[in-house]
């Protein structure tokens, strides 16, 4: 094997391993955001948007940097065959 391709699948795993941890928080932020939605635990008018914006934003930043993973672990796995 030759030394690019020792490094790209290093590069591969490390990006395998962001990609779950993302996944995990991603389903952990959007618990969180269905739980602050949730109107039979709080009236409409008590609901906490300002902080379910912040957590919305957060989990757009968290997919996005899931796809960018995504495609960089395609590429990698393409160039790795």
């Amino acid at each position: 094997m030759s030394t690019l391709n020792a490094m790209r699948k290093v590069r591969l795993t490390n990006l395998e391993h962001k990609a779950k941890q993302l996944r995990i928080e991603i389903e952990n932020l959007s618990q969180v955001i269905s739980i602050n939605l949730d109107c039979s635990l709080k009236r409409p008018e008590d609901l906490p948007i300002d902080i379910v914006d912040n957590q919305f934003d957060e989990l757009k930043s968290k997919w996005a940097e899931l796809v960018s993973a995504q495609a960089e672990i395609k590429r990698l796995e393409e160039e790795l065959r």
